[in-house]
């Protein structure tokens, strides 16, 4: 199973470690509109599920505490579904590194053995989740700018990647309570000089990853709301409510479907040499067919000169007896071997068929929920993968 790493980017209060959370919580139980589940280590789904309870459920000032500049955490989310013949399939995990978003801000925290660590993951990750706050991004369409300010760090390194990125907008419920859209969020961003030139960079490059903007919320409509006098988000849970997670595995799948086409694609180019391999393997088993008749033609041919006397005939039976009992058995040898090779390549490539028909009904899945999701967000796939 290949681990692949997802750095996780923004500033402090972005909410990426309720994001996770949230994720965590959206995809530990299988789901009919999700066709899969995901597992973490047993002592991280504790972690993950109390954060998403202790926000869910807590008072209305209740919120994951910014992480301590000295804070990274890495969680590993494996991602599993069922074959057709009901055994757990685990294709991919992918590694989630989330930091403090303080750190970005701080300028000695750059020059730290952790901050330099940080960097050399962004620079090595095929797949970047940039999450923007929605509360700063609600006030930067208000007209107060702080919010690009502030990524301007973060930005400068993206640019210097062909990762896929995926730009998360927090906290959707508070802009969508304000009358806004997807594409009306994304419009309000490209006023900013330095968001546009950054937006116009990834559409230029050649051979870059997927670039999509995703609107999401941890907790889902109706959970918090913006306090006019403090501008800040408040919790405004009423009994009886659940939270329920908007688009959280979105960002998710649309990592997953970029690797089911690679492993598929990948999987076909091994079913190419399977074929001839299996060939091969006939041809060698004809060929030990044909040698076991040959040793005892020999014997036979070598047995018609007897020898002059008795004691000589019957050393030589002996010999060739031996001989061919020898040569025999080592044929058997060798064939039990090569029936065993046929059998594991065999079972192989029926493992393998198994797993291509899991991925391939997982990317099904995956391309309807996100058509669905980009007919009711337009725009929000900006630059597509090149296959």
């Amino acid at each position: 199973m290949d681990t692949i790493p997802v750095t996780v980017l923004g500033p402090s209060g972005s909410g990426k470690t309720l994001y996770l959370a949230s994720l965590f919580r959206r995809l530990a139980i299988q789901r009919p509109d999700t066709g899969f589940f995901v597992n973490v280590p047993g002592a991280d789904k504790i972690r993950l599920n109390n954060i998403f309870r202790d926000v869910a459920a807590g008072a209305p000032d209740v919120w994951p505490d910014p992480s301590l500049q000295a804070e990274t955490t890495e969680w590993t989310f494996t991602c599993s579904l069922r074959t057709e013949d009901d055994a757990v399939f685990s294709p991919f995990a992918l590694s989630y590194l989330d930091y403090s978003g303080a750190f970005l801000q701080i300028a000695d925290a750059w020059e730290t053995e952790e901050g330099q660590a940080v960097w050399d993951r962004v620079r090595a990750s095929r797949f970047l989740l940039l999450l923007l706050d929605g509360e700063k991004v609600l006030r930067q369409l208000d007209g107060e700018p702080g919010l690009t300010d502030e990524l301007i760090a973060i930005l400068n390194e993206i640019q210097q990647t062909d990762a896929a990125v995926h730009v998360v907008v927090t906290k959707w419920d508070l802009l969508q309570a304000a009358g806004h859209t997807l594409r009306s969020v994304l419009d309000g961003l490209l006023e900013h000089p330095d968001f546009e030139a950054f937006y116009l960079d990834r559409l230029n490059r050649k051979s870059v990853g997927t670039f999509r903007f995703i609107p999401v919320s941890a907790l889902g409509q109706g959970y918090a709301a913006l306090d006019p006098a403090s501008r800040t988000m408040v919790k405004q849970v009423k009994p009886g409510t659940y939270p329920r997670p908007y688009n959280v595995e979105i960002p998710f799948m649309a990592v997953l479907v970029d690797l089911v086409r690679d492993e598929l694609r990948a999987s076909a180019r091994r079913a190419e040499t399977a074929g001839p391999l299996l060939e091969q393997h006939r041809q060698r088993l004809e060929r030990m067919d044909g040698w076991d008749g040959k040793l005892s033609l020999l014997r036979s041919v070598l047995g018609a000169r007897p020898a002059r006397s008795p004691l000589l005939r019957a050393v030589q039976q002996d010999v060739l007896g031996a001989a061919e009992s020898y040569g025999k058995s080592r044929i058997a040898e060798r064939r039990q071997q090569v029936e065993q090779e046929i059998a594991q390549v065999r079972g192989q490539m029926l493992q393998a068929r198994s797993a291509d028909e899991a991925l391939t009904r997982m990317a099904e899945v995956f391309d309807a929920v996100l058509a669905e999701f980009e007919a009711v967000h337009p725009g929000s796939l900006v630059l597509k993968e090149a296959s």
